[in-house]
């Protein structure tokens, strides 16, 4: 293995390990399809990524630096003459066969941190009104989700596609997104109803 190479991994995983090792594979990832600039990295990443990764513009860039510090992606100017010169990333061999490897390993079990949930827990400690809050911003959260879903779904899933076999899966992962969401929404609003039914009947004792 190159040695900038390995050195990226050891700084990701003695640092923030999991989240920036899957932060670089998903920027491999997209580079695969195509070359990319940065800001079209982003824009894909918001697009069709934000609903199942969290990253911040810094973390993005600083993935995509270390990336190449570690000779996974190339970077070349684009001059332009009416607009300001582009950086577009693109895979090389060595980038191609770090993302095939990942691909081909085991998926960890899906543990997660969740700051809902895990709020939720305790609010037995505090008031009905309290947790009646955290529920309702859940519920908007969800329905913000669902909508950017529909809303890419209806912008790009029926495009005409050069790789139709990667559409398939970037589709079947909006599947279980999508179902994900809206058996939380279901708990939610049945939880939401519960709480409001006892409120009302203790203000009417």
């Amino acid at each position: 293995m190159h040695e900038s190479l390995d050195t990226f991994i050891d700084e990701n995983e003695n640092g923030d390990s999991s989240s920036r090792n899957t932060l670089r594979y998903i920027m491999l990832g997209l580079l695969w399809a195509r070359p990319l600039s940065g800001y079209d990295i982003k824009q894909t990443f918001e697009r069709a990524v934000a609903p199942y990764w969290n990253a911040g513009n810094s973390q993005i860039y600083t993935t995509l630096k270390n990336l190449h510090k570690a000779k996974l992606i190339d970077a070349e100017i684009i001059v332009q003459t009416s607009r300001p010169n582009r950086k577009v990333y693109s895979l090389t061999p060595a980038g191609e066969k770090d993302l095939a490897r990942w691909l081909q390993e085991d998926v960890p079990e899906r543990f997660t941190k969740d700051e809902f949930l895990t709020k939720l827990f305790f609010c037995g400690e505090t008031t009905d009104e309290t947790a009646l809050l955290h529920l309702r911003d859940h519920r908007e959260s969800v329905l913000r989700q669902l909508e950017h879903m529909e809303w890419a779904l209806r912008e790009y899933g029926n495009r005409p596609v050069k790789r139709p076999h990667l559409l398939e899966y970037q589709l079947l992962v909006r599947e279980y997104k999508e179902a994900e969401l809206k058996a939380d929404l279901a708990v939610t609003d049945k939880a939401i109803a519960r709480i409001e039914q006892r409120l009302h009947s203790q203000h009417e004792d």
